[in-house]
């Protein structure tokens, strides 16, 4: 086919100009203007600035420089000049922390927060010390967006000690709390959150919990009278005319004190307690266990193995955080299924929330 070489209409080689004539005109007129005043502020109220004559200030500023998290007293962070309205009247908008955002979703107002305020410099000054014990345990992935530290907080009927909220954590009741409590409180709310993060990682979730459900061992007796579906656990040594329960040998209170309960209170010794231990986490570590259900009372605790796949995934990830690998792995790591479940969640644990084993 013989290609037409000819020129394009003068009119349609001006409108594809178009574009770049109406781009140079704009910047030709810019140009010719004197610098023009910002009339957009770019500054953020969650960027801290230094006021060193402000001892209160200047310690959140250095948490902030330090860690990035800015920590606040109040949950209205900053004011804006918004203009006026059609009578004249000055328009204020303000920047607050929403608590209503989760993980997943917003609440869209439905839960109200109302706090009562930390106001005295020198109780101020006492509750940054959590929020330095608490960022200086968390890895930089498990550190909450901003902190709010507060009296107290209410949301409906209840008070609760903290809020772990998507982009807020709010600690409460901090006055008079010795080192030794914020350092207790902080782990218990760094062992929520992790918790937190692994639940919503779906596969995850699913790829420990089918080390145990493939043999439909959860919610079984223990023990097996031939007929109940139960599991064939042997348990330990009698003591002192009675028997040692197993839900007696993993609460880390009576480990402490070496003092079991089964109708009456008796004192062994440390090396008769581990012993007895290691035989019961040998029993139900055969099924991916270190804990029986929870789900039931103190006197029945101890006949079934975890309801669900979710209650024994809350006992391994507390155990894991509590205790560490190495502790963790000389407990309960002679059993193979036990093994796999925390190397299952350790790899998420340390490799995408950093957060040390």
């Amino acid at each position: 086919m013989k290609r037409n070489n000819a020129p394009l209409p003068s009119f349609l080689a001006l409108f594809r100009q178009v574009p770049l004539l109406l781009f140079s005109c704009l910047l030709i007129a810019s140009c010719s203007e004197d610098a023009l005043e910002p009339s957009i502020d770019f500054t953020s109220p969650y960027a801290l600035t230094d006021n060193p004559s402000d001892a209160v200030r200047h310690a959140c500023y250095e948490i902030y420089e330090q860690y990035g998290v800015p920590v606040f007293f109040n949950d209205t962070v900053a004011s804006y000049s918004a203009g006026t309205d059609h009578y004249g009247n000055v328009l204020t908008r303000y920047e607050t922390l929403d608590l209503n955002w989760n993980f997943q979703s917003h609440d869209r107002g439905k839960v109200v927060y109302r706090f009562d305020y930390i106001r005295e410099p020198v109780d101020q000054l006492q509750a940054l010390g959590f929020a330095r014990r608490f960022l200086g345990r968390a890895s930089k992935k498990m550190r909450p967006f901003s902190m709010m530290l507060a009296d107290s907080l209410h949301v409906g009927s209840s008070t609760p000690i903290y809020h772990s909220g998507f982009r807020t954590l709010v600690m409460t009741q901090l006055g008079g709390m010795s080192d030794e409590q914020m350092d207790s409180c902080a782990t218990a709310i760094l062992q929520g959150m992790v918790l937190d993060r692994v639940k919503l990682n779906t596969d995850l979730v699913a790829r420990f919990g089918a080390v145990s459900d493939k043999e439909k061992y959860y919610n079984r007796p223990w023990v097996t009278d031939g007929q109940n579906g139960g599991l064939g656990c042997q348990w330990g040594l009698e003591h002192k005319g009675t028997y040692w329960r197993p839900q007696d040998l993993w609460a880390e209170g009576i480990a402490d004190k070496y003092i079991l309960y089964n109708m009456y209170t008796f004192v062994t010794t440390p090396e008769e307690f581990e012993a007895e231990r290691a035989l019961i986490f040998r029993e139900i570590g055969r099924f991916g266990f270190i804990c029986g259900s929870r789900s039931y009372d103190s006197m029945m605790a101890h006949l079934y193995s975890p309801e669900n796949i979710n209650e024994d995934l809350e006992y391994f990830v507390q155990q894991m955080l509590l205790l560490g690998r190495t502790e963790f792995m000389a407990r309960y790591g002679e059993s193979a299924l036990v093994k796999r479940k925390f190397n299952i969640l350790a790899e998420y644990i340390e490799g995408e929330l950093g957060v040390a084993l």
